[in-house]
């Protein structure tokens, strides 16, 4: 798996797997879920940054990984440009999760605000993570405009649901070329290694380990289930049959007496 390089915006990863940093219970668990989880990228929300206290968040990360910062809560195009605008003036980055929502309390994706947003954020030399609805047609037209990775939900965020409609995630995989994550809804390492195997190039998580038992060790089956996925996807899967195919011929059975 080591030539199995992931390439983002002239990175290479080795890590297929994007861990969130919130909900966890503490610090400590934080560090330790993320240093198991093998994740080489980290998401944090720019409204809870604050870069002036030298004892902030990021203050408390012990390892150096590659930030990915998200415009969690923004509804509207307005809102989520200017949370964009401020995490690259913050972070010297332009790498934005462009999280636009429609409602409290399912927080679906608002597909037009999104499409809008990125557009504008696309143009001003945003690499854009766009989280959105499983809609193969809206992801088409998001990696047709220039998101970096288009990342639909595989059910609404935090749910731990899993997979609810594989058909669309298939028409997803077949008819965008680039990278394409999912995010949310993972609540199991079954569904993230499924997802892999359905050919997808990683996945970001965060509930299904933060509000885990045992969050370490469920970021370690998550890191696990991922590279299992993907390697059981670049080895070939062998054709489904109705039928049984023996594994061993009737050549030189012993005859009836």
């Amino acid at each position: 798996m080591s030539k199995d390089e992931l390439l983002i915006d002239g990175k290479k990863f080795t890590s297929r797997l994007i861990m969130g940093t919130s909900l966890f219970p503490n610090l400590e668990v934080l560090n330790k879920s993320l240093l198991s989880s093998g994740t080489e990228i980290i998401t944090l929300s720019v409204r809870r940054l604050n870069l002036s206290n030298k004892k902030g968040f990021l203050s408390h990360i012990k390892k150096k990984y590659t930030l990915l910062p998200n415009t969690a809560g923004c509804f509207t195009k307005k809102e989520a440009i200017i949370t964009a605008e401020l995490a690259r003036e913050m972070l010297t980055t332009n790498w934005i999760k462009l999280e636009l929502i429609s409602d409290e309390e399912m927080l679906l994706p608002d597909p037009i605000e999104l499409y809008e947003a990125c557009k504008y954020l696309v143009k001003n030399k945003f690499k854009i993570f766009a989280y959105c609805s499983d809609d193969p047609i809206l992801c088409k037209r998001l990696e047709d405009i220039g998101c970096e990775i288009v990342m639909p939900l595989i059910s609404p965020i935090g749910s731990g649901l899993g997979i609810r409609n594989e058909h669309n995630l298939e028409i997803i995989r077949k008819i965008c070329s680039g990278k394409v994550f999912v995010d949310a809804g993972i609540g199991k390492p079954s569904d993230a290694s499924k997802i892999m195997e359905m050919g997808f190039d990683g996945v970001l998580l965060n509930s299904s380990v933060a509000r885990s038992l045992n969050p370490e060790d469920m970021a370690n089956a998550m890191r696990l289930a991922v590279i299992s996925g993907r390697l059981g996807y670049k080895s070939g899967f062998i054709e489904k049959s109705k039928l049984a195919l023996s594994s061993t011929t009737f050549k030189g059975k012993i005859s009836n007496f």
